[in-house]
């Protein structure tokens, strides 16, 4: 649910600048049929389609904003993905440890975003109320709904609310200067997309708000969806941010091409990063 008449209003894009980590940390291979929604409605022939499994790190030379949390190493053997790298090698290549001052911003609850914060034991989480009361309340327990969540990560989103940990948001929400949430809906109850200020313009971070540029293009829902009508009033928002040129990426959640269109960061991880949102990342400078 949207709840501002205009998301973008305000946005500061002239206070701090941020690059932003895109992690590849698993796939699936599978079929177009599987992915998108009543797929036989669009009298197509089915083909290959590949997912990558991300996370993102938003960060500066004083601020670090980790962005989902990616699947757990039990949630991708549960579903039979493939791990490119475990998260946890990835966040400490990242020099993001237990001890680290960053928040954790939780796009939605799936699996597939929201595993492994055990690892963040003392940090803050941001998440939509919304989000939150849904996948605490009987309704989410159809087997529909629920097929996307590992209880072990609601355990320990519980356990962070008892420690007072757990930053519940709604509408629009600057979380820094520079960094917004926007709770757009749809994928999920509460599904947030997050705006970053970077010296390459606005990026946004769908998340899942949209989990491929094809999708976005297309109008094209993605097969899970708790509101079918938010999900394509989400599509139809994004799509006027980039033709009107309010944003200078859309990052989808599970999009391919991002490691197309953005230079690889240098290091122990150029295998499975890139680096978005400086002046040049979409040319092909190589590692970085």
């Amino acid at each position: 649910m949207i709840t501002h008449d205009d998301p973008l209003a305000g946005f500061d894009a002239h206070g701090e600048r941020y690059e932003i980590v895109a992690v590849r940390h698993g796939r699936l291979v599978t079929e177009r049929s599987r992915i998108y929604l009543n797929y036989d409605e669009y009298r197509e022939a089915d083909g290959p389609i590949t997912l990558f499994y991300y996370f993102w790190v938003i960060r500066n030379a004083t601020r670090t904003i980790v962005v989902d949390t990616g699947f757990s190493r039990q949630g991708a053997e549960a579903r039979r993905r493939e791990v490119l790298i475990p998260v946890p090698d990835a966040l400490a290549e990242l020099g993001i440890t237990e001890d680290s001052a960053a928040d954790v911003v939780l796009t939605h609850l799936h699996y597939d975003h929201a595993g492994n914060l055990a690892l963040f034991p003392h940090q803050r989480i941001i998440m939509s109320r919304a989000e939150y009361e849904f996948w605490s309340s009987d309704e989410s327990q159809r087997v529909q709904l629920r097929s996307v969540v590992d209880e072990d990560d609601v355990t320990e989103l519980r356990r962070a609310t008892d420690e007072a940990r757990v930053y519940l948001v709604s509408g629009v929400t600057e979380l820094a200067p520079g960094v917004r949430a926007i709770e757009i809906g749809g994928h999920t109850p509460g599904q947030l997309v997050v705006l970053v200020a970077t010296a390459a313009g606005p990026v946004l971070l769908a998340s899942d708000a949209t989990h491929f540029t094809e999708e976005l293009d297309r109008d094209m829902p993605f097969k899970h969806n708790t509101d079918l009508r938010a999900t394509y009033r989400g599509l139809d928002l994004m799509r006027a941010w980039r033709e009107r040129g309010e944003v200078a990426h859309i990052i989808p959640g599970h999009e391919p091409s991002t490691f197309e269109l953005f230079p690889r960061l240098r290091g122990a991880l150029s295998e499975h990063a890139v680096v978005i949102g400086y002046p040049g990342a979409t040319e092909d400078s190589g590692p970085r």
